[in-house]
Order: C-alpha cells, then sequence, then structure tokens
C-alpha cells in the first residue's frame, strides 16, 4: 500500500507558469465554458454540463480525498500569474493496486497548442513517480484524439495496445489507445533530458 503522507501534500503543484490546485466556487464559470465546447467534448466522456451539474461536479472536487483507490480526482490547472481555471487533469489511483495510476486531462480550446497540457501532465507525473513512489502510470484515447496521444508520446509513454471496437462510445463501438510510462522510464527519461540541457 502507498502511505497517505505523500498524498496529503500533494496540491497544490506548480510549474513554470501552473499551478494544479483544488477546484473552487469561483472555477464554475470557466469549467462551464470548457467543458460545453462541443469541440473539447466530441472526443471526451461527456456531451455538456448544465450549470447544476457543474455545480455539484465543482462542490464533489473540493472535498474529494486525494488518491482514494479506484475514484477519479479532477484537478484544476490554473494559470499561476492570474489564476485563470483553463482546464483539469484527473487522476485514479487503482482500487486493485495502488501503485499503478491512470490519468487524463481536459484543456480550454483557447490555451491548446501552446504546450501547458505538456506542463501540467509533467509536474503531475513528477509528482507522482517522486513523491508517491508509483510504479506505473497510464492514459487511455481515441485513436482519432491525435493531439491527445501526440501529447502522451511527448511525455514519454508508450503506445501498449491499440484495442479495436473496445468501447460503446457516444452510440458507436470506438477503438483505444493504450499508453503507459513506468517509473524507472520516467527517471530514465527525466536524466536523458537533464544532461541535454547542462
Amino acid at each position: 500500500m502507498i502511505p497517505k503522507k505523500p498524498w496529503s501534500r500533494m496540491l497544490p503543484l506548480n510549474s513554470a507558469r501552473l499551478v494544479l490546485r483544488r477546484f473552487s466556487g469561483e472555477d464554475l464559470p470557466a469549467f462551464l465554458a470548457y467543458r460545453n465546447d462541443p469541440e473539447v467534448a466530441r472526443l471526451q466522456g461527456w456531451e455538456s454540463f448544465s450549470l447544476a451539474e457543474a455545480t455539484a461536479f465543482v462542490a464533489r472536487q473540493e472535498t474529494q480525498e486525494i488518491a482514494s483507490p479506484g475514484q477519479w480526482l479532477q484537478i484544476a490547472i490554473g494559470l499561476k500569474r492570474t489564476g485563470q481555471l483553463i482546464g483539469d487533469c484527473a487522476l485514479k489511483v487503482h482500487a486493485v493496486d495502488p501503485r499503478q495510476a491512470t490519468i487524463g486531462i481536459t484543456l480550454c480550446r483557447d490555451f491548446q497548442g501552446q504546450g501547458l497540457a505538456t506542463e501540467a501532465l509533467s509536474a503531475l507525473l513528477g509528482y507522482l513517480f517522486l513523491e508517491a513512489s508509483l510504479h506505473r502510470v497510464q492514459a487511455d484515447t481515441d485513436p482519432a484524439n491525435v493531439r491527445a496521444w501526440r501529447l502522451l508520446e511527448r511525455l514519454g509513454m508508450r503506445r501498449e495496445a491499440h484495442r479495436l471496437q473496445s468501447l460503446w462510445f457516444k452510440g458507436h463501438w470506438a477503438d483505444e489507445f493504450i499508453y503507459a510510462i513506468l517509473r524507472q522510464e520516467w527517471h530514465k527519461l527525466r536524466q536523458a533530458r537533464s544532461a541535454i540541457v547542462s
């Protein structure tokens, strides 16, 4: 089992331009805006969010236990300079083996293509491997979501599977790409990048 202590200091996480933090009531307008953008929702598990649904979601995430095995935690992504909500990361520590987790990300369309998703998930992976000492982190995406799987590859994750028609999704059978990275792989990648910089 993973001790609770590392999780208690997980949030907030800071990177150069971002802060990963708990949701708050002030995030509601921005959350509603990007979660109701059809282009953002197209390859995600929802169609839209009503005000009541968004309010309940934000309230739940304000108090959701961090790293409760089997439960998704949505982590707000804010701009460090202004605090503005621009998206959220998803984290689910696996119930069967809490040394493993699944991650995901949703980003407001206005902030895509600027390296912010890479920065946010890099900060999250850094915590998961360095502080929480997880063994393996995975992510899944629709093969049609090219930007998502290219992001996962930029992070050093490897494609482990292409599941054919494995998910009933918005009225049709969809394929899934499964990506993963092990702690030792992440450490090697980090060392290689540090060597290039120095």
